[in-house]
């Protein structure tokens, strides 16, 4: 082999190696920065003790679907061609604006209270040894020091989390259903077409009502499209590396919750859902199958995301209600330490409604029968907060986070019947 052709393959490779590194760098910022960012920017509507990395990340990404779902449904409805590159370039500019908004606050807050993540973070305070000892003091809101035990559970943890993301990696499976789904987002990418190919035969049609509002093909094919990488590969290696993770965060606030008091045995919790997803494959229907082996598809998202967060945020406001029995009065049983950690303002008390419309967003994102399905846990839940709360308040805050499935359906049956 001639050198000049040697010399031709050492640059193709180099070439090859830089584009796919900068397509890492790309992955990273828009797929766990942006949004992480952007749930800085907001994250001052949440309580303080909930106002966590975890939870911050969570309530940015929710707002990131939320945002693509509001451009991506009128791009889709109203630009007949070039549909894909309008909604790509409106929803960059107003995701990095709404980052860049979130690094502002971020560095204004830690230049006028001092470099202290806890400043942006204050959730994330652990009990002192004077909360731990009082007999007035109720750390029960606070993160508690685990022991070595605990560490040494949360090691396995994660190692098991680890394993999981790792095989979602390089032993994906092939679904049948990729060849819709998957089809669909590699139609946008390189077609810039939105729902109007049909991924079987590949002839122009007009809008598939079935699948169009169920946009989150279209964010896939957004991410890969920006980021440099081919939809199949951000399909199946890609998006499975940000949901496992996000699941399982999920499940970690959900224990952080139950165990309030027992904070040590939140890992042990964490160890025995990690083992129920491994195993659960006992049935192509199963929710654990769905969950790591067709990770990328949106009904498998509304299953293990949507329905987990709206769980998390009812036993949120079930934790922060009155603490009274079902039946008889009220029992006044806050102590000092807890009132300080209850907060009283307007925006504090409604914030797990706007995070549950986020959610409810979310469930649109991924399928329209989450839309449905949604609906009706948010029904169910409340009907078991109104046990607790009895106040009228919670029925109207109930109505209106489900006021944007109301005008899904409405967009699709208006779309269904034209």
């Amino acid at each position: 082999m001639s050198k000049h052709v040697e010399g031709k393959i050492y640059k193709g490779r180099k070439a090859d190696l830089i584009s796919g590194i900068l397509a890492v760098i790309k992955i990273i910022f828009f797929m766990f920065i942006v949004p992480f960012c952007i749930g800085v920017l907001l994250n001052g509507i949440l309580p303080v003790v909930r106002r966590t990395v975890g939870i911050t990340f969570i309530f940015g990404y929710v707002v990131y679907f939320a945002v693509f779902e509001l451009v991506a449904i009128p791009c889709m409805l109203h630009y007949v061609y070039n549909a894909f590159s309008y909604c790509t370039y409106i929803y960059l500019v107003i995701s990095l604006l709404l980052a860049l908004a979130g690094i502002v606050k971020a560095v204004y807050l830690l230049r006028k209270h001092g470099m202290d993540y806890l400043t942006l973070f204050p959730g994330e305070t652990h009990a002192s040894v004077h909360e731990l000892l009082s007999p007035r003091s109720d750390p029960r809101m606070l993160k508690l020091s685990y022991s070595v035990e605990s560490r040494i559970y949360w090691g396995i943890f994660f190692v098991l989390l680890l394993v999981q993301v790792v095989l979602a990696v390089v032993m994906s499976s092939f679904d049948g259903d990729d060849a819709y789904y998957v089809v669909e987002s590699l139609l946008a990418q390189q077609a810039d077409v939105m729902n109007t190919i049909l991924p079987y035969t590949g002839t122009s049609t007009s809008l598939d009502i079935r699948h169009a509002l169920a946009v989150i093909t279209m964010w896939i094919a957004y991410m890969a499209r920006i980021c440099g990488v081919h939809a199949t590969i951000m399909s199946h290696s890609v998006v499975p590396v940000l949901i496992i993770p996000l699941v399982y965060l999920v499940y970690v606030e959900i224990a952080r919750i139950l165990f309030r008091r027992r904070q040590e045995v939140i890992p042990v919790f964490m160890i025995i859902v990690s083992f129920l997803m491994i195993f659960g494959n006992i049935s192509i229907y199963t929710p654990a199958t769905f969950f790591l082996t067709r990770t990328w598809q949106g009904k498998a998202i509304v299953n293990s995301l949507v329905f987990p967060l709206i769980m998390w945020v009812f036993l949120w406001m079930l934790e922060d209600s009155r603490k009274r029995p079902i039946f008889g009065p009220k029992i006044d049983n806050s102590t000092e330490s807890y009132e300080e950690y209850k907060e009283h303002k307007t925006i504090y008390k409604i914030s797990p409604w706007i995070f549950l419309t986020l959610i409810n967003m979310l469930s649109g994102v991924c399928t329209s029968m989450g839309v449905i399905f949604g609906t009706g846990l948010v029904a169910l839940f409340t009907l078991v907060l109104l046990l607790f709360e009895r106040n009228l308040r919670v029925v109207i805050g109930a109505i209106c986070c489900v006021i944007p499935n109301a005008l899904y359906l409405l967009v699709y049956l208006g779309l269904f019947h034209s």
